[in-house]
C-alpha cells in the first residue's frame, strides 16, 4: 500500500521486510555442506576421466603398434614421443613455478657439472642466453659468467664450470660428442660411427659401444670395495625343486605407473604374480605355498635377496612352517641370483616390456602368459646342451638328442620340402617363433 507525503515532510519509507523482498541481498551464501561434497566428487570425476583418456590413448597406440604396416608402427612410436614430450614440458614448467616462490638469493646454486650441462643443452639446441636463463631460473648475466668461464681466453682459474668426467684433450671432446648422440638417438653404434667417419673422424663402432657404455655421472664414483668371501657355503642344486630362487622386478607401464612381478624360479618358472602395487611378505609368503604346490613338495631352499618383503615375519614364519631353509644373497656376490637375474632380462626382451610398455596389468599379463610358454616349452638353452626347461623338469629326453644330419642333395636332384615350418605363438605380432612339423 501507497502512502502520501504530507507537505513539509520527508517521504515515508517502506517497512522492513518489504525493503528486504525488494532489494538484492548483500551477502549470498554460495557454498555449503552438500555443494563441497559435490565438489569433491566432480574432482574425483575429473581424475577419472583423466585416467580412462590415458587408457583411451594407450589403446589406441597398442592398436598401431599391433598393425603388420612399419610406417603404422614408427607413427605410434612418433605418438608415444610426442605425447611424453609434452608432459615433460608441463612438469618442467610446474617445477619451475614452485623454484620461483623463493626469493633468488635463497636458490640453490647449480653445481659446475650441472653448469656444463646446461651450457651443452644451449649450445645443442641453439637458444639464446634470455630462453637458457628462463628456464633454469637464473639471471642472464649468470649464464655469461658460466661461458666466460669455460672461455679459453679468459685469464681466471677457478671451477664454475667443471665436466666429469674432466674434458682436456681432443680424444675426451669425441668421447662426450659420442656420448650426446647415442643419447639423443641419433643412431646405433654403427650410424655414430658413419656420421663421425663423415666429420673427420675415424671411429670403430666397438669403440662406440665402449664410449656409450661408460654413461654420465654427476660425480666421480668411489671405487667399489673389494669382494668379500662369504662366510656360508654355496648352495648347489642336486635335483629339480631341490633350491627355489624367488625375486620381485619393477615393469614400468605405458603412462609412466610401476607394476610389479614376482617369481619362483628353479631353472623353469615354478610359480608367478603381478602385482598393482609393491608386494609385501604376506604376497612372497602365498607365492611360496603356490610353488611348493606346483612342485608336488617343499624345496629344501629358497635364496632370495634382501628386500623387505623377504625379511617380514610372514614370510619366515611360512618359510619355517614348511621345513625350508632361507637363505640370503649376499650384496656384494650377484652370482646368488645370477640365474633369476637372467631370467628377468631374457623375459622383458622376449615380451618387449621395455620398448613396448604395457598399458595396464592386464595387458601386462596377456604378454607375459606367451612369453612364459616361449620361455618354458620352446626355447632352447645353451646351459641345458639345447633342451628346455620344460624338458627337463619333466625329465624327458631332449628332441636336441634326436635330431639327425640333413640328407645330402646330388647334382640334378630336385630339391626336398623341409621338414618343418616357422611358426608363431602370437601370429598378429608374429612373435615367438617355433619350428614345427611341416
Amino acid at each position: 500500500m501507497e502512502t502520501t507525503n504530507a507537505p513539509g515532510k520527508a517521504a515515508t519509507r517502506p517497512p522492513h521486510s518489504l525493503r528486504e523482498a525488494t532489494t538484492p541481498p548483500v551477502h549470498l551464501r554460495l557454498r555449503d555442506t552438500l555443494e563441497a561434497h559435490t565438489e569433491r566428487l566432480a574432482l574425483r570425476a575429473a581424475l577419472n576421466a583423466a585416467h580412462l583418456l590415458g587408457l583411451a590413448t594407450g589403446t589406441f597406440l597398442r592398436e598401431l603398434r599391433n598393425a603388420d604396416d612399419p610406417l603404422t608402427k614408427a607413427a605410434a612410436r612418433v605418438k608415444e614421443a610426442q605425447l611424453q614430450a609434452r608432459l615433460a614440458w608441463e612438469i618442467v614448467e610446474i617445477l619451475g613455478a614452485r623454484l620461483d616462490k623463493l626469493p633468488e638469493h635463497q636458490r640453490p646454486y647449480y653445481t659446475p657439472v650441472q653448469r656444463f650441462r646446461i651450457l651443452e643443452i644451449k649450445n645443442l639446441l641453439g637458444w639464446n642466453r634470455d630462453l637458457i636463463a628462463r628456464l633454469f631460473r637464473v639471471c642472464s648475466n649468470t649464464i655469461s659468467n658460466w661461458e666466460r668461464a669455460a672461455d679459453p681466453t679468459t685469464h681466471t682459474v677457478g671451477s664454475t664450470v667443471r665436466p666429469v668426467p674432466p674434458i682436456v684433450r681432443i680424444a675426451d671432446v669425441a668421447r662426450r660428442l659420442v656420448q650426446t648422440m647415442l643419447q639423443f638417438g641419433i643412431g646405433g653404434e654403427e650410424m655414430v660411427a658413419q656420421a663421425l667417419a663423415r666429420a673427420g673422424w675415424t671411429l670403430s663402432a666397438r669403440s662406440v659401444r665402449r664410449i656409450g657404455k661408460e654413461g654420465r655421472t654427476s660425480a666421480p664414483e668411489p671405487p667399489p670395495p673389494p669382494p668379500t668371501r662369504p662366510n656360508t657355503t654355496p648352495v648347489i642344486a642336486s635335483f629339480v625343486g631341490h633350491v627355489l630362487m624367488m625375486d620381485v622386478t619393477v615393469v614400468q607401464s605405458f603412462l609412466g605407473g610401476d607394476l610389479y612381478l614376482a617369481a619362483a624360479f628353479s631353472r623353469v618358472p615354478i610359480a608367478t604374480a603381478t602385482y598393482e602395487k609393491k608386494p609385501g611378505a604376506l604376497a612372497m609368503a602365498r607365492l611360496l605355498k603356490l610353488a611348493a604346490k606346483a612342485l608336488g613338495r617343499s624345496p629344501k631352499y629358497v635364496i632370495t635377496d634382501q628386500g623387505p618383503e623377504f625379511k617380514g615375519k610372514v614370510f619366515e614364519k611360512t618359510a619355517s612352517r614348511m621345513n625350508v631353509l632361507h637363505r640370503y644373497g649376499s650384496i656384494q656376490n650377484i652370482f646368488a641370483t645370477a640365474r633369476l637375474e637372467r631370467f628377468w632380462k631374457t623375459l622383458k626382451d622376449t615380451a618387449s616390456l621395455r620398448l613396448l610398455r604395457p598399458l595396464n596389468l592386464q595387458d601386462l599379463e596377456r604378454r607375459l602368459e606367451l612369453a612364459l610358454t616361449h620361455f618354458t616349452a620352446f626355447r632352447p638353452h645353451q646351459g641345458l646342451h639345447g633342451a628346455t626347461p620344460a624338458e627337463i623338469f619333466l625329465g624327458l629326453e631332449p628332441l636336441a638328442k634326436k635330431a639327425i644330419k640333413p640328407p645330402r642333395g646330388r647334382p640334378g636332384e630336385a630339391p626336398a620340402e623341409p621338414p618343418a615350418v616357422v611358426g608363431f605363438l602370437d601370429p598378429d605380432r608374429r612373435a615367438f617363433p617355433f619350428l614345427k612339423a611341416a
